[in-house]
């Protein structure tokens, strides 16, 4: 008894340990990818992956829409292809709260989470009546819908240059750095992550994910689906729109062309690999799809005298080869690794448990 106790102890040491090791690297990045060193040691392109703060805060932005995806496909089993829409809703509410009534920008982002959340209800809608493909292609429909009218209004109000945005401040403190983006964007992650998984724990989300696994058996159980279903649309399409109002104020300037369907397809593929239903998943879908071509562009310097298959894939055909990564990487998870890369290192590290217990 003594002998499990200590050896529980010694395993909350261990993962306090981790975490706080953890934190730690996630302070100290920004300032590694900022001045290029660590620990005054100067570090290449190649040693730093070919990576920015820039690419570390889309990274941060495309998490929140990932995650916002994997609670509703993942958790509640609502399949959706609209997720671009509320990324424009979320865009389209920021222009108009913060660039023409020059709100303050926690308001600015509140508005975009009360206009996500109505509009996902309402994309949600169809769901009470059609199930399966036409629900699917109504989300679709939904996404040509937003995107339509993001388009109307950048036009009447902004003309085809796009539109742009003015710095946002949180009090007297503006985010006109990335370094302040960074922690402002990785902060935000972690309340949405921790806000989710507390979701996820009550009896409501136990419900959702049993709405998810066996409607009919929730619905004999008392579940009302038809709510959860609308609940799950419109917190996951309010964290989405937040995150397409901060898109657009990190980009400073946004055009209907940056939320076409490629846009929403991409958080599809994101939660494929990293993991179905896993919110860890998310981050692990949305960290691979956004840093990977950075990674694979830092090669292309390396081997631009290269020749043969080296040329064709690294320097000339190199968003090509990206873009055949992913598709492979899809593929194969969905053969072999259905869970994704998080459901992978779970068999993994049961299968190593397994060999020690013998």
């Amino acid at each position: 008894m003594n002998t499990n106790t200590s050896l529980s102890r010694g395993h909350a040491w261990q993962k306090w340990l981790w975490r706080l090791l953890a934190v730690a690297a996630l302070a100290y990045l920004p300032v590694v990818l900022t001045d290029r060193a660590a620990f005054g040691v100067a570090l290449s392109n190649m040693q730093l992956l070919n990576l920015g703060l820039t690419q570390v805060n889309l990274m941060l932005i495309a998490m929140l829409g990932a995650l916002s995806l994997n609670y509703l496909t993942g958790s509640a089993g609502l399949i959706s292809i609209g997720h671009a829409a509320f990324y424009a809703t979320g865009a389209m509410t920021a222009a108009i709260t913060g660039s023409q009534l020059g709100w303050p920008f926690p308001l600015v982002l509140l508005s975009a989470a009360v206009s996500g959340a109505l509009v996902g209800v309402l994309a949600g809608l169809p769901s009470l009546r059609v199930r399966g493909l036409y629900f699917v292609l109504s989300t679709l429909a939904v996404h040509h819908v937003i995107v339509y009218v993001f388009l109307e209004y950048q036009f009447k109000f902004f003309d085809v240059v796009g539109i742009p945005f003015a710095g946002a401040k949180l009090g007297g403190w503006e985010l006109n750095t990335p370094i302040r983006w960074y922690f402002f964007l990785l902060a935000l992650v972690v309340l949405v992550y921790a806000g989710f998984a507390a979701s996820l724990r009550t009896r409501e989300g136990r419900a959702m994910q049993a709405m998810r696994d066996h409607e009919l058996a929730a619905t004999s159980m008392g579940v009302d689906v038809r709510i959860l279903r609308l609940k799950a649309f419109g917190l996951s399409s309010a964290v989405a729109s937040v995150a397409g109002a901060l898109f657009a104020y990190l980009l400073t300037n946004v055009t209907s062309e940056a939320f076409g369907i490629t846009f929403a397809i991409q958080f599809i593929a994101m939660i494929i690999i990293g993991g179905m239903g896993s919110l860890p998943g998310a981050l692990v879908g949305a960290a691979i799809w956004l840093l990977l071509p950075s990674i694979i562009g830092g090669l292309a310097p390396r081997s631009s005298e290269a020749v043969g298959l080296t040329r064709l894939f690294l320097v000339e055909g190199r968003a090509q080869f990206v873009q055949l990564i992913f598709g492979m990487l899809v593929i194969v998870l969905l053969i072999f690794a259905p869970r994704g890369i998080t459901g992978l290192g779970r068999d993994i590290r049961q299968l190593l448990a397994s060999w020690r217990g013998r």
